[in-house]
């Protein structure tokens, strides 16, 4: 077999130009375009969902076109990825070139049907390669035989393939084993892109868990400081004093088991272990019980609550999940509105949707932080009126609820004039 790289001429990379004509007619032949397939979009879709085209070369790949090269005897074998111009090589064996245009490509014509093995015995006998630039220049393609990578979902990729300078047929053998290689491309592709995740949703975790430690022990640590002042017997504290220490401790406690409530409430979501029976939930009988887990912080900070609910307004929901979404978005409200200020809760309703708005009079939100509260792995530690924590995990929990009963929520927020938080769910049962 032969090893050494086969160089490539430059215009191999530029799409082919239409022949000069002259008064006689065309110059030189015309070189059959490739149709796409009927799947175009689809498979590009698929594509790109590997996150895989211009990236760095990968020895497990490269071993699999070796071994294809080495049961074929070709000199040149090509793990190739059809993009929507161009074909890109994410392993070669016997070829410098990385990419070429597509309307060169014969892999173009291979993945035009994902169930066959393309072979060319030889490229001067056929239409559609006869007049080809790579046959009729370097690298002198004579031979070509190229096994589809499929997805799960029926989207061919690219190929696997393998070249010769010369005519020739492959056995049997030959071309299962190419069809069983191609098979390993697209699970190694699979694999690759599963590793990218978990190693995604572990940097994420521990970077949650680092905010969620920081914002977890301080609070507790407020709480075992006031313990310390309390026990103080050679300095005791005024009942005014010890009046104001037990509404910290209350407040440290309450953020404390808020942020482990709401971890605990995201990882069972994200696990798959959190039970989902959406049903019609009447909105003002969820809101009651919310409010009463927070009559003490709103006594405290004297907060003015306006609302008007009427008592038969439903919504087609989770009602746990209803509850821990008002639960989240009330405490927020509370959290960073000043003492006296107002929260409104209001309801717009249409047979299909309703829209539950909850507004505040507080400080509102910076606009960098605004942009950025949904992306995936952001944590921002934020501190209310009162001091009170928050790393925003509670809002990304009622988005992923809002989400999972096909609804939505946003955020507007003009910085030093509150924060509304919009909360848009299906008020019927979806046909």
């Amino acid at each position: 077999m032969e090893n050494a790289k086969q160089s490539l001429p430059s215009w191999w990379l530029r799409a082919p130009t239409p022949p000069e004509t002259t008064q006689s007619g065309p110059r030189g032949p015309a070189m059959n375009h490739p149709p796409n397939p009927e799947d175009e979009r689809q498979r590009l879709e698929a594509l790109e969902r590997y996150q895989i085209l211009d990236t760095e070369a990968e020895a497990l790949f490269d071993s699999i076109a070796k071994l294809a090269a080495t049961i074929c005897d070709v000199p040149i074998a090509l793990i190739s990825l059809v993009d929507a111009e161009r074909q890109w090589f994410k392993a070669r064996i016997g070829l410098d070139a990385q990419q070429t245009h597509r309307d060169h490509a014969f892999c173009s014509y291979a993945v035009l049907d994902p169930d066959q093995v393309m072979i060319v015995p030889d490229a001067l006998l056929d239409d559609r390669f006869r007049d080809n630039p790579l046959v009729n220049g370097e690298p002198e393609i004579r031979f070509y035989a190229g096994a589809p990578i499929v997805t799960v979902d029926k989207q061919a990729l690219g190929t696997l393939c393998v070249i010769d300078k010369k005519p020739r047929q492959l056995e049997p053998s030959q071309i299962e084993a190419l069809r069983h290689l191609s098979r390993q491309v697209c699970a190694n592709l699979d694999l690759r892109i599963r590793n990218k995740r978990l190693e995604e949703l572990n940097k994420a975790n521990n970077k949650l868990f680092s905010v969620l430690a920081h914002d977890i022990r301080s609070p507790l640590l407020s709480i075992l400081s006031a313990g310390d002042l309390l026990r103080d017997e050679e300095d005791p504290l005024s009942p005014a004093e010890q009046k104001e220490l037990l509404e910290n401790v209350n407040t440290s406690a309450n953020s404390a088991l808020q942020i482990a409530e709401n971890l605990l409430q995201k990882k069972e979501f994200e696990l798959g272990h959190f039970s989902f029976k959406p049903s019609e939930t009447s909105i003002s009988e969820t809101l009651e019980t919310a409010l009463l887990s927070l009559t003490g912080t709103f006594k405290r900070k004297a907060l003015r609550f306006e609302a008007n609910v009427p008592s038969d307004a439903s919504v087609w929901c989770d009602r746990a999940m209803l509850h821990s979404i008002l639960l989240n978005l009330l405490s927020n409200a509370a959290k960073f509105t000043p003492r006296g200020g107002t929260i409104t809760l209001s309801l717009r309703q249409t047979d299909a949707a309703t829209e539950i708005a909850i507004a505040d009079t507080g400080a509102g939100i910076k606009p960098e932080v605004l942009q950025s509260l949904f992306k995936p792995g952001a944590h921002h530690t934020s501190y209310g009126t009162d001091g009170e924590k928050g790393s925003g995990l509670g809002l990304a929990l009622c988005r992923d609820f809002a989400a999972k009963n096909k609804g939505n929520l946003v955020l507007k927020s003009e910085y030093g004039n509150g924060t509304t938080a919009i909360l848009t769910i299906p008020s019927r049962k979806p046909a």
